[in-house]
């Protein structure tokens, strides 16, 4: 996995390059054969409303093709790199899942799942299926309409 790391605007010491490589390689390293490169580009937004919030936008190239993009903004530039690289770890997770379900060919692990299948409920479904109240012993409606 090669990683490359872009500055604009922020002054990028040492100590968060080293950071940030071990994040990437920590997070990453259990499948080198999924990701070829990460380009980490970190920026401070400027803007009066925002309050000098700085930004970490990753992106990932995919073997053997596609991208993923994740950017994450924070006050902090180490929180901003630790959002954005677990988001790009969310990613590549839901990646990965989708392929496996494609290779499985998109089969049901459940049995008997489908429209097919007749499941039994318990207690009553609606007020349709109640059953009638008994009769009390010694009153009929016609009593009662004389009371």
């Amino acid at each position: 996995m090669e990683i490359e790391i872009r500055s604009g605007e922020v002054d990028l010491l040492e100590a968060l390059r080293a950071y940030l490589q071990r994040r990437l390689r920590f997070r990453f390293d259990r499948h080198p054969e999924l990701i070829r490169k990460v380009t980490v580009r970190l920026t401070e937004q400027h803007a009066a409303k925002l309050g000098g919030r700085k930004q970490c936008r990753i992106t990932a190239e995919l073997h053997p093709s596609g991208e993923i993009f994740v950017s994450e903004t924070a006050m902090d530039l180490y929180q901003a790199i630790g959002g954005a690289i677990e988001r790009l770890g969310s990613a590549i997770h839901g990646v990965r899942t989708r392929q496996r379900t494609v290779a499985r060919g998109f089969e049901s692990v459940r049995r008997n799942s489908g429209p097919q299948a007749v499941r039994k409920r318990s207690g009553r479904r609606n007020a349709r299926d109640r059953r009638p109240l008994p009769e009390r012993r010694g009153t009929t409606k016609s009593t009662l309409a004389e009371s």
